[in-house]
């Protein structure tokens, strides 16, 4: 969990009323999704804010609380449970309003629950920039809350009066805590396809219901980070929505969703590419994980819901050879069966995970890189580009996160497929790397372009002196 010396805010109020578009704005990132369709937030959204002075502190959105029937009350309990966690920690609540609409009566509902929690709450009223809505401003006192806040969220109206509240919660001894935070969290992205159990992971693996869990497919709609202690060191866990194919992704929320899922895929070291024991592997699946492979992220297979009825070393050995065969360019990717619902063998991923990411950090030796260049120049010579033998002279790393690895040749024609995986499979073997991916770079070395250049205009220069000879 993040550090309890952090203060924790919360922003709270019914749905589509700027919530998110404030998270946005106070976290000076797009890190919630936005739309007008309401209900977009489901799930606790949770950040860590630096301040400019240094400061430090937790902010969470909550998703949007609905009183009586709407569209999303399938959601709504749970919602409010979610919402009522975040507020029993809350060191300041941002109860939001839409000063456009006025006072409503689920606004007034939300003041009732928020009654006894007054004096740690603000009331923010939202879109005060749109037409008339400063005018309904004084109206939001009946609601019995003494801070009221004129906002504009979109436009960041109001930003520096709310910041300026929020600096009086947040203490300046959250500066030195960052200045002693070396070493960063691991960050881990929990992937795959709709309802394969991503939401119930990161609800076991953090001990509470962070993230709203449901059989219906497509609950998650942003990427959702908590932050997890385990034998001393931290984690980041990001909890994706359900990437779907391009083609079956019609709904404008849900295409929002793959976005946000594949750019939690691009900031994370290691995606756990979940898969439904009870389904079997699709070429969905094969597309997810595609996304982390093609990111060059570390990567860790989970085959989900393992628990479910009695299951040989046979069948898991079968079950296996499959997810290897449909998943051939994730190779390198350790498997582990799991049970997100009753935690069976949960606990072992973060073993696995420690592995992974230390290879993927590493900076190797250029001595350590060309003992093992030569070692597999002797196992076997790479393949002749034209007729002409192929030459490596040297091996260098140019960065992690992936392993980058240049090799300089007297020819930067690409690699055969079959020649390139060789190598990879080598360095990763000797280098120790489990899970990681490794991408080689090929240079030319100085000169040899012009070499090259030459030889291939010598046969111009035959043909003019046999020419010149006839003559």
């Amino acid at each position: 969990m993040p550090s309890r010396s952090l203060k924790r805010i919360v922003i709270v109020g019914r749905p589509n009323v700027g919530k998110s578009t404030l998270f946005n704005r106070i976290a000076g990132k797009r890190r919630a999704l936005i739309h007008d369709l309401p209900g977009m937030t489901r799930d606790r959204l949770t950040d860590v804010i630096t301040l400019d002075d240094g400061r430090r502190f937790e902010l969470t959105d909550t998703g949007g609380l609905e009183y009586g029937e709407s569209p999303m009350s399938a959601y709504a309990g749970e919602i409010r449970e979610q919402a009522r966690r975040a507020l029993a920690d809350a060191d300041l609540i941002l109860f939001v309003v839409d000063g456009a609409a006025g006072v409503l009566a689920e606004d007034r509902d939300i003041a009732t629950d928020l009654r006894s929690s007054a004096s740690r709450t603000i009331l923010l009223v939202n879109k005060v920039d749109r037409r008339d809505a400063e005018e309904s401003v004084p109206e939001f006192y009946e609601l019995g809350l003494e801070r009221l806040l004129p906002i504009s969220a979109e436009h960041g109206g109001g930003l520096d009066e709310l910041l300026d509240v929020i600096g009086e919660v947040v203490p300046p001894e959250s500066v030195a805590e960052e200045l002693e935070d070396v070493d960063a969290p691991v960050r881990v992205a929990i992937i795959g396809r709709p309802n394969v159990g991503k939401s119930s992971l990161l609800n076991r693996l953090t001990n509470e219901d962070r993230a709203v869990v449901s059989p219906i497919s497509g609950t998650t709609h942003d990427a959702i980070d908590a932050e997890i202690e385990r034998g001393g060191r931290r984690y980041t866990i990001i909890d994706t929505a359900g990437i779907r194919r391009k083609g079956k992704t019609t709904d404008e929320a849900e295409k929002l969703s793959v976005i946000s899922a594949r750019k939690a895929i691009e900031r994370c070291e290691i995606g756990l590419v979940m898969i439904d024991a009870t389904e079997g592997v699709a070429g969905q699946d094969a597309t997810v994980a595609g996304y982390a492979e093609e990111a060059g992220k570390a990567a860790l297979i989970l085959v989900n819901k393992w628990d479910v009825g009695e299951h040989t070393q046979d069948e898991a050995k079968k079950f296996e050879d499959m997810v290897r065969f449909k998943l051939k360019f994730l190779s390198y990717a350790p498997l582990e069966f799991i049970s997100a619902k009753s935690g069976r063998r949960v606990e072992k991923i973060f073993a696995r995970i420690d592995t992974i990411v230390r290879g993927y950090r590493t900076r190797f030796r250029t001595s350590e890189l060309n003992e093992i260049l030569e070692r597999t120049l002797r196992q076997h010579q790479p393949p002749a580009v034209k007729g002409r033998p192929r030459r490596f002279y040297y091996a260098t790393q140019l960065k992690a996160q992936p392993t980058t690895i240049a090799l300089f040749s007297n020819v930067d024609e690409p690699l055969h497929f079959s020649y390139r995986r060789f190598l990879e499979n080598q360095f990763r073997e000797a280098l120790g790397l489990v899970g990681c991916p490794i991408h080689f770079v090929l240079r030319a070395r100085k000169g040899m372009k012009r070499d090259v250049a030459v030889e291939k205009e010598q046969p111009h220069g035959d043909r003019a002196r046999r020419q010149s000879r006839k003559k």
